[in-house]
């Protein structure tokens, strides 16, 4: 008698991407704009586990998933960080303008 092999679960395909996507826009927060694919790499990250969650023996990649969400966390927050240190040195500039030559 044959015995069925234990077979792993395929991984999800959102789990790829979000991992893809999050890797992206973790190396691309030096650029700015690929740094704000990491609300989509959170956004996939989620979905993913969630459908790995429901149907665990159909879908693997369960840290796949949840390593894209991190990065696409880590690089939500370096463009947030980088948006609002633009605003203030523009700011800063606009006062020194101002204060430099009276127009402004």
């Amino acid at each position: 008698m044959i015995e069925p092999a234990d077979v792993a679960a395929p991984q999800h395909p959102r789990a790829t991407a979000a991992f893809a996507v999050g890797m992206v826009s973790l190396i691309g927060a030096v650029l700015v704009v690929p740094a704000a694919l990491g609300p989509l790499a959170c956004y996939l990250g989620a979905s993913a586990r969630r459908s790995i969650e429901q149907d665990p023996q159909r879908w693997g990649g369960h840290a796949q998933a949840t390593t894209g969400m991190v990065l696409g966390i880590i690089a939500s927050v370096l463009l947030a960080v980088l948006a609002i240190t633009a605003l203030v040195l523009a700011g800063l500039f606009r006062l020194t303008l101002r204060l430099d030559t009276g127009y402004g």
